[in-house]
């Protein structure tokens, strides 16, 4: 689209490739052709984008700081950002990638580097000196209690309905993440999927017996599957859940599979799937405004959920099937919440970082109490409570808060010259 408005004309189809979108566009200096995630080149004036980078992550232009001398292209290959002569008229790489930054991690998607380049050279990025995480219990006061098994690339984590496993998500180093399963009572960690992409979200069966999971690789819809746990059986495919589909939770009766996804008309949505009969998903919330995350009470008739429909996201309980009674249960705005297993309490972070609860009472109504904040999250990913919420297992620093920190960012102002020694 023109800068000075007008309509927007599209440029790439995803559909011809499948990829998991077409990613964090970056122009050329010709201002006609751009680079984009998946080392692929584009041009405004259509046609098929020429994939010219085997790496799938983002790449950007660096122009050279020699006048007469080629430029270079800087992606980043596993964990290290490397350096490639490139002219940006043959569209032609040429020499060999040398590296220029080691420990570059990926940003929130698996396709983005953390890194940056002016338009006069000046290279930026960031590096993660320890990627490793621990699992942590803590008590309602914010007392650390226990630390569960050893640290690794801890991402998300799930508690098993008896509180004796835990489901997590583990990073690799070249990329992508798989799911593994810690054995709270022998203190064993076993490998569940072994996939090439993004293995993510797990999310545990009612009995305790599969966990249901999404994968999205790198293709534009991620699929969601279950998986028996100590069976080398392959994974049965639930559905297919869509733009960025993640699992949330399943009922305690173990019917209903609820998952959200994101569509182009109408944002982020709640859906439900049927874990029993003809498995036909049937929407829960799909409204002009933004449904995130959710959460079953106990007897499955009410679903806790995340709504920005206020302007800011709020927390609100509403029945199922959707469009009854509905209910405001944060105060003063909250993200992902979470129902006590005996549905007595609602918890969710609050937009100053807090974990609060919220008092609930079931009937035919819901009764909500003011919220009362428990602890600081301090940067932990996610939380999970135990069945009497008691304590809370949380994804943090390995070490704990005294060993977090803050990623440095480095500036460098003439990195081309370090590429000729």
């Amino acid at each position: 689209m023109s800068a000075s408005g007008g309509v927007p004309t599209p440029v790439t189809t995803v559909a011809k490739d499948g990829l998991f979108g077409h990613l964090y566009p970056t122009f050329l200096p010709d201002g006609e052709h751009f680079l984009f995630a998946h080392g692929y080149l584009g041009s405004l004036r259509g046609g098929d984008p020429v994939r010219i980078l085997s790496e799938r992550h983002n790449s950007l232009y660096a122009p050279p700081a020699v006048a007469g001398e080629s430029g270079y292209l800087l992606f980043r290959r596993d964990e290290t950002l490397m350096a490639q002569r490139f002219d940006p008229v043959s569209h032609k790489l040429s020499g060999d990638a040398v590296s220029v930054a080691t420990q570059v991690p990926r940003g929130g998607s698996l396709s983005y580097g953390l890194f940056s380049v002016s338009g006069t050279g000046t290279l930026v990025y960031t590096t993660e000196t320890n990627a490793e995480r621990q699992l942590a219990w803590i008590d309602r006061s914010g007392k650390r209690l226990s630390v569960a098994g050893k640290p690794g690339r801890y991402r998300t984590s799930a508690l098993s309905p008896d509180d004796k496993g835990i489901a997590v998500t583990i990073g690799k180093p070249n990329g992508g993440s798989e799911i593994w399963v810690r054995d709270l009572s022998r203190d064993v960690l076993s490998r569940l999927t072994f996939r090439d992409g993004e293995a993510v979200f797990p999310v545990w069966s009612a009995d305790g017996k599969s966990l249901v999971f999404g994968f999205r690789g790198f293709s534009a819809s991620t699929d969601l599957y279950r998986k028996p746990l100590g069976s080398n059986n392959s994974e049965e495919l639930l559905v297919h859940g869509g733009t960025n589909g993640a699992p949330r939770e399943i009922s305690q009766d173990g019917k209903w599979l609820l998952y959200g996804n994101l569509s182009p008309t109408t944002g982020r949505d709640l859906w439900l799937l049927p874990l029993q009969g003809d498995r036909k998903p049937v929407p829960f919330l799909q409204s002009r405004f933004n449904e995130y995350f959710g959460s079953f009470s106990p007897d499955a008739k009410w679903i806790a959920y995340e709504s920005d429909e206020s302007g800011r996201a709020e927390i609100y309980v509403q029945a199922v099937p959707a469009g009854g009674a509905k209910y405001q249960i944060s105060t003063d705005g909250g993200t992902v919440p979470v129902w006590r297993r005996d549905g007595k309490e609602i918890y969710y972070r609050s937009p100053e970082g807090k974990l609060m609860a919220a008092p609930v009472r079931i009937g035919t109504t819901i009764e909500a109490g003011t919220p009362q904040s428990l602890f600081a999250l301090r940067g932990a990913q996610g939380f999970t409570p135990s069945g009497d919420g008691q304590r809370f297992l949380v994804v943090e620093a390995a070490g704990g808060e005294e060993a977090a920190t803050v990623p440095p960012v480095t500036v460098v102002l003439n990195w081309q010259a370090e590429l000729k020694k």
